[in-house]
């Protein structure tokens, strides 16, 4: 992440010492890109699955997602500091750092201004989650990205009771499937709208 200019450091959830471009942090939402850092090498069937149904998930709030494939060495666009209406997610593999920890993502967001503009997502969670339920890889990984991009568009940490935004996913309810765990809830589509 170096060479962004206009870098801040934020602490969210006790991850201090993140840098955080901002410039991409004011409010556009309805036009929204995301920049898709891959990694992890993320299967291809896998990740156009997952940008489908990330898209897919983010659209009841009224998001709409253009996809932004990038790696360390794009040049063009990617290289550019975040424009309005930009976000970015990284998917990685987590290493053994917290081996207790089996949340599938972060959002870094700035408890003081409810901004943030970097999600990460960790395949290698959502791949153990996948395999110990039969569920479909890209499906889960899609659904990981919507839920941290729904906390950056919130401008909040904070988790639902119901709904993609719930703080834990069990393998009983990747199993189960039911349409109603892997949407935002009223409250969180309400949040989202307020902030476009």
């Amino acid at each position: 992440m170096r060479g962004f200019m206009g870098l801040i450091t934020v602490s969210v959830l006790g991850l201090a010492g993140a840098v955080v471009p901002l410039q991409g942090a004011e409010l556009a939402w309805k036009a929204l890109s995301v920049r898709v850092y891959d990694n992890a090498d993320v299967p291809k069937a896998a990740l156009r699955g997952a940008l489908e149904t990330a898209a897919q998930t983010l659209r009841p709030a009224d998001v709409e997602v253009t996809w932004l494939s990038c790696s360390i060495s794009s040049g063009g666009r990617c290289a550019e500091p975040l424009r309005r209406g930009e976000l970015m997610v990284r998917l990685v593999r987590s290493g053994k750092a917290n081996a207790g920890d089996e949340s599938l993502g972060t959002a870094l967001v700035d408890p003081a201004t409810g901004t943030g503009v970097l999600a990460t997502v960790y395949v290698d969670r959502v791949e153990r989650l996948a395999q110990g339920s039969d569920g479909d890889l890209g499906t889960l990984l899609g659904r990981a990205m919507a839920h941290e991009i729904g906390h950056l568009l919130m401008g909040r940490a904070a988790h639902a009771v119901h709904g993609l935004m719930r703080p834990r996913w069990t393998r009983a309810e990747v199993a189960r499937n039911v349409k109603a765990d892997w949407g935002f809830d009223a409250p969180d589509v309400r949040a989202i709208r307020a902030r476009f």
